[in-house]
């Protein structure tokens, strides 16, 4: 799980902020909302903000983390490290290293603390401690020009590792292919157990499958259908099941032309293709079942088969998953669905969490968060961007209408508007028709 977050120094963030799911001791309401871990935790978190006001930059610093962890170890020698994005509004700034840092309970229920820090094409610091018996102990510490400090919890020769590390790969990368065993509790966090889901491009077919295929392969094929087509029959889609159905290779018409490496290839992309079922009706009744290519469902519907799945799956397994724009193209009602999936013990009895943005203020409500659930993001004059939860501002009482006062501005995190300023100008009709 989850503990705390931070990040420094990364696209509109200048000064160091800190996201945490760890509860304020004061806040005593909707204790659903925390997980049964022996260290309290919060099971989710929603951030608000203005459009340009940080909430996706705080999100890709999350992704920029699991994009090195897991595939820096594939870098070559002076390739550019994609997440280093600086805050460049401050000339100070513009070379200095994104500083990331996380504490997060592994799947081992050790605590672990990762620091690195990187510019364009090296990482200038890496640590990784954990904390048996709540007591910190180093794993490793990796800094440019020293040699690598090894714990005593190591117990393998990592100096053939380390001879082969490229400037720009983070060491706890390599454990994807070098078998380090005080590392793998970590590694897998991070890359297994740490999702983090922010693209737009999410309600293409493509994307149905690809997302649905995936789970298919990962989870018990009965377990993982039937808690998807129950999501889709309470969603109220109309789709009474989805059935994905696996081509075989008779399946495909191939010209005798083409060889067995490009058959392969366009096999593994089409393997899966995803149908949904609907009710046939005769004389208003139904009367047996037709199913349509998911092509043809709506854009909200291919939304929840996409973040449904994620959802499922993370439920499932425990795990942190982060999503930008949950509530994009859902209904307020599904949305709210989707985050009491979090908050119930029944249906997240193993302490998954969810991170997500939002511009949707119907789920600003104390019956839904905690106020310590509730973020904001905000940027200040030099367009820097900082963060603070409701819990931070002093006053606010549990039984507040919280939607109506964040409307108002009394929270911050919204945008100043002037139309009176907005003096738009329009080509006369005359000029129009010459």
């Amino acid at each position: 799980m989850l503990i705390d977050f931070s990040i420094k120094n990364f696209r509109s963030i200048r000064e160091k902020q800190i996201f945490s799911m760890q509860p304020m001791k004061r806040i005593k309401e909707l204790k659903d909302n925390l997980s049964e871990h022996d260290e309290k935790l919060l099971k989710s978190a929603i951030v608000y903000g203005s459009n340009a006001s940080g909430k996706s930059n705080l999100l890709r610093a999350f992704k920029a983390l699991e994009f090195l962890v897991g595939t820096s170890d594939e870098f070559r020698i002076d390739e550019i490290i994609e997440p280093y994005e600086p805050y460049l509004l401050d000339e100070t700034s513009k070379k200095k290293p994104v500083e990331i840092e996380i504490n997060f309970i592994a799947k081992n229920k050790i605590h672990y603390n990762y620091q690195i820090e990187f510019t364009e094409k090296e990482i200038k610091k890496e640590a990784l401690y954990f904390f048996p018996k709540n007591k910190i102990t180093k794993l490793f510490i990796r800094e440019k020009g020293k040699k690598l400090v090894v714990g005593n919890s190591i117990k393998e020769n990592l100096s053939e590792i380390e001879n082969k590390l490229y400037p720009n790969q983070l060491f706890l990368s390599k454990v994807g292919k070098e078998k380090i065993d005080a590392l793998i509790a970590p590694f897998r966090y991070l890359t297994r157990h740490f999702t983090v889901n922010i693209s737009h491009r999410s309600t293409t077919e493509d994307s149905v499958i690809s997302v649905i295929s995936e789970s298919l392969k990962k989870y018990k094929k009965t377990s993982f259908e039937k808690n998807l087509n129950q999501l889709l029959r309470v969603a109220d889609t109309g789709i009474k099941g989805i059935k994905p159905v696996q081509h075989k290779e008779t399946d495909f018409k191939f010209p005798k032309n083409v060889n067995k490496e490009m058959k392969d290839r366009i096999m593994k992309e089409n393997q899966f293709e995803i149908r949904a079922n609907h009710d046939l009706y005769r004389n208003k009744k139904a009367v047996n079942n037709i199913s349509f290519p998911i092509s043809e469902e709506s854009t909200g519907t291919k939304k929840l088969l996409v973040i449904g799945s994620a959802i499922l799956s993370s439920l499932d397994d425990g795990d942190t998953i982060v999503i930008d724009e949950l509530d994009k193209s859902l209904h307020p009602h599904l949305t709210a669905l989707l985050i009491q999936l979090f908050h119930s013990p029944k249906t997240n009895p193993r302490n998954a969490q969810l991170i997500f943005a939002s511009h949707d203020v119907s789920l600003l409500s104390n019956k839904i968060f905690r106020r310590d659930q509730i973020y904001f993001a905000e940027k200040n004059t030099e367009g820097a961007s900082k963060y603070y939860s409701l819990a931070d501002i002093k006053g606010i009482r549990k039984e507040l209408s919280f939607d109506k006062y964040y409307l108002k501005g009394f929270f911050g995190g919204t945008p100043f508007i002037n139309k009176y300023d907005l003096n738009l100008e329009f080509t006369a009709d005359e000029a129009k028709k010459k």
